[in-house]
């Protein structure tokens, strides 16, 4: 079995809006456009190989060695790691919805990683993808999605009803529990095995929030979550350039404040190390103006950077 093994790097696609948006109603491209920003996608492989999402460029590697690779030029927002390897199995990616969902992996490597381009995305125990379709009009609705590409709804996540609003997801994980978890800009809910929707937790708070993020959503603007094994949630808190860890009885506290103009956008959790995912977050139209960089903490609370991504002069 081959692990996370890569064909040359594919064809480069046009890295401004236009090309995943693609296929989207105009009023949903307007919504998307208005609330551009850089991506949050980054997992971690059984190797403690790391995976992450520059928004300006690709998909990047750290080996275990620290050896940074760019292994793929499409440039979306979201990354999930198919461990089972459910979605390497078909030929080609015609199961695939294209300018939404690509497989960075060849067919047949195992395990499969996926890119979205519009929605935030989990691969679940069950093996099929997880993602909430933006819907102006409508309910949240998280949608299962087999390799096959039947889908169906699998929970129907509260908008007007109690207890808040739940106008826009910016993240789906699976935690160790089997439940799956996603997060708007101040709330966590878990969904179980059965699609039933709880409140994790309601109105969370970033500690001493004193320099929010300009031009994003009202803080702390959850992005990115993980779930140890715990239960403790790790989740991006990009509005307050911090990294909230919230217990299992919702008491929030900062692991890590990231200096401005950095901010974390994502997180990913690989036995007792946790990996962020920041980015240099300035308002801008151009995403290569967002420059991605990892740092991991140690579980003695070192906390060093692995990588960060330069750009050439254009």
């Amino acid at each position: 079995m081959s692990w996370l093994t890569f064909s040359p790097i594919p064809r480069l696609r046009p890295r401004g809006l236009a090309a995943p948006l693609a296929g989207l109603s105009l009023a949903v491209a307007a919504a998307i456009a208005l609330n551009a920003h850089p991506g949050s996608g980054i997992v971690v492989d059984a190797q403690q190989q790391v995976y992450f999402v520059d928004t300006g460029q690709g998909v990047w590697k750290i080996d275990a060695q620290g050896e940074l690779t760019l292994i793929h030029t499409v440039a979306y927002h979201w990354m999930a790691l198919d461990e089972i390897g459910h979605f390497a199995k078909s030929e080609g990616l015609g199961e695939f919805d294209r300018g939404s969902f690509e497989r960075v992996t060849p067919a047949g490597a195992l395990p499969a990683l996926i890119i979205s381009s519009d929605y935030p995305i989990a691969v679940g125990v069950d093996g099929a993808l997880y993602y909430v379709p933006y819907n102006p009009n409508g309910p949240r609705e998280l949608v299962r999605r087999t390799p096959q590409g039947q889908r169906s709804v699998f929970a129907t996540l509260p908008t007007d009803s109690s207890p808040k609003p739940m106008l826009w997801v910016n993240g789906v994980t699976n935690g160790p529990d089997g439940f799956l978890y996603v997060t708007d800009n101040d709330s966590i809910h878990r969904i179980d095995r059965n699609g039933n929707v709880r409140p994790f937790r309601d109105s969370i708070s970033s500690p001493e929030c004193s320099d929010p993020l300009p031009d994003t959503p009202k803080p702390p603007y959850l992005r990115g979550l993980a779930v140890a094994a715990d239960g403790t949630i790790y989740a991006a808190a990009n509005g307050c350039r911090a990294l909230l860890r919230i217990s299992a009885q919702g008491r929030s506290e900062i692991v890590v404040r990231s200096e401005p103009p950095w901010s974390p956008t994502g997180v990913a959790i690989s036995g007792n190390d946790i990996y962020v995912l920041e980015y240099f977050h300035i308002p801008a139209d151009d995403r290569q103006a967002w420059i991605p960089r990892v740092r991991k903490i140690s579980p003695d609370g070192t906390l060093r950077t692995l990588a960060t991504i330069t750009r050439q002069p254009n």
